[in-house]
């Protein structure tokens, strides 16, 4: 029943998910492996799953660097990358309602994702292009 659950997830995702055709050319083949993830860390709202598709897209870092979680020597496969990305939107989503709504969710996303005081254009450019990712239409 699980499997079920699952794959009807990953369907809805890939037919609603507004990134689809970007989905489709650069990660398809993953979406098993990043679906399982989103689902274990609890990645499962419709607006969660898009900023995680919107994120490999960002980042479309090589093998063991998918989501470009960097410092975690665990986090070397796509199946580990996928989930640390996953439990990050949705305890970074936690701490925003905890604080009040301060800023846009990617916005504040962004400050933890890719810190401004590590690059500061480059955070600019990570929240610019996840938003335009996560609210892209697919073909």
């Amino acid at each position: 029943m699980k499997t079920l659950l699952w794959i009807i997830f990953a369907l809805l995702c890939v037919l609603f998910c507004p990134t689809a055709a970007a989905v489709q050319e650069v990660c398809a083949s993953e979406l098993d492996t990043i679906v399982k993830a989103a689902i274990r860390n609890k990645c499962t709202g419709k607006e969660n799953f898009r900023i995680l598709m919107a994120i490999r897209l960002q980042e479309n870092g090589g093998p063991g660097m998918e989501f470009g979680i960097k410092g975690h020597p665990d986090a070397n496969d796509l199946d580990s990358q996928a989930g640390w990305a996953a439990a990050t939107i949705v305890k970074t989503r936690q701490r925003w309602l905890q604080d009040g709504r301060p800023c846009d969710f990617i916005q504040y996303l962004g400050c933890r994702y890719c810190p401004p005081s590590d690059d500061p254009e480059g955070h600019k450019n990570w929240v610019k292009n996840v938003k335009i990712l996560s609210k892209a239409k697919g073909s």
